[in-house]
């Protein structure tokens, strides 16, 4: 391998593992975050002061109540959102102590099949992707790296709808 291919190699596993790392940053971000609105409306809802309250209203209020403690309660409980906030979280932490063994090492091909190694090792634990939420920390690392010129001719434009809800839909990435 030639020191410019070896330098290559070295870039784009720098670039997959910043990557991975915002990745499953936004993953564990986005799960805390839902977890503490579902605690928030149960804890609000459920609390005995806007009880007396929705007593005073009409029934349809106490009943639309109850109906979103239910659902963000039953949301909370099945898809695990406190579980897989540790998940991403900890394949985050995976993914930046590789990305420490490469900078601690000098290059070298051993290295590159190594941490290739390791990656899929990583892989075969993490849940299937949302190809549109890698696609955006895709565009995050790019302007990480690039100058704003440079990033706006490389990045992909992806609409408002689906980034903000890259986290809640797998839209795919056929059309972005």
């Amino acid at each position: 391998m030639t020191e410019s291919t070896l330098d290559d190699e070295i870039y784009d596993l720098r670039f997959y593992l910043q990557r991975s790392v915002r990745y499953h940053m936004r993953r564990a971000s986005f799960f805390v975050k839902w977890q503490r609105i579902t605690s928030f409306v149960g804890v609000v809802f459920g609390s005995a002061a806007l009880t007396t309250f929705i007593e005073q209203v009409p029934d349809a209020v106490a009943i639309y109540s109850a109906l979103i403690i239910t659902v963000a309660s039953a949301f909370d409980l099945v898809v695990g959102t406190g579980q897989h906030a540790w998940q991403h979280n900890d394949l985050r932490k995976r993914f930046l102590e590789l990305a420490g063994e490469l900078d601690a090492r000098p290059p070298s091909e051993k290295l590159v099949a190594y941490i290739w190694h390791k990656i899929r090792r990583i892989e075969a634990d993490e849940p299937a992707a949302r190809e549109l939420l890698n696609l955006m920390v895709r565009n995050d690392v790019i302007r990480s790296k690039f100058s704003k010129e440079e990033a706006d001719g490389l990045v992909a434009n992806i609409c408002w709808v689906k980034r903000a809800t890259a986290n809640l839909v797998d839209w795919g990435i056929e059309k972005y």
